[in-house]
């Protein structure tokens, strides 16, 4: 049977073979057998809501129960407030306690709206990790759209603490231009958003 022909589309070629059978030999500090990559997502804020002026709130919530979109949905937004007046400070506590640094996967805006979250992770050694400007899909905004939240995000940063994230993470997926976009922009060293092997690698743009 013939197989469909390829297309060719924007965005990365589909890469199925990776390292193969013999990946790189990887050394991990202390001569550990197992390497741990601990995230926190940090949205608060940041994700959709009428009292930040957007025309429908969040849908994506612990208790999947979903009012019409004409309505305010107060249940979401406590949820989302939950992590930033209480969740985010008992994590810090705990990492303190274990000694444990962390990377945060943070939107912009959450952190414009509780600066003290960033100042503290960054005092403690933890990795602020651009998720993007708000806590929204990329795959749907157009090029220019895309261009420019990237930089506000990256402004937002540097203009909260004074460093730009090096790493960037979308919201559930990356957009056809973001990974060309990142490049663009610079002074990123890595995104996230492939999920496809378990070591970093390398990939050329443009």
């Amino acid at each position: 049977m013939a197989r469909p022909e390829r297309k060719d589309f924007p965005g990365a070629p589909r890469d199925l073979v990776g390292y193969g059978p013999e990946p790189p030999v990887v050394e991990w500090p202390g001569g550990a057998s197992l390497a741990l990559s601990i995230v926190v997502n940090y949205e608060e804020g940041s994700e959709l809501s009428y009292p930040a002026g957007d025309e429908r709130h969040e849908t994506v919530a612990e208790v999947p129960v979903v009012l019409p979109q004409d309505q305010r949905d107060l249940h979401v937004e406590s949820v989302f407030e939950y992590g930033s007046r209480a969740g985010i400070w008992r994590l810090l506590r705990m990492f303190e306690e274990y000694e444990c640094e962390t990377t945060f996967f943070a939107c912009a805006v959450a952190l414009e709206e509780n600066p003290e979250v960033g100042s503290r992770a960054l005092e403690a050694g933890h990795e602020l990790c651009c998720h993007g400007w708000r806590w929204e899909d990329h795959w749907p905004l157009r090029r220019e759209e895309e261009r420019g939240r990237i930089r506000a995000a990256v402004e937002s940063f540097e203009r909260l603490y004074g460093v730009r994230p090096l790493g960037w993470f979308t919201r559930f997926t990356a957009g056809l231009n973001t990974r060309e976009l990142l490049v663009e922009e610079g002074g990123f060293r890595y995104d996230c958003d492939a999920f496809n092997d378990d070591l970093p690698y390398y990939v050329e743009v443009s």
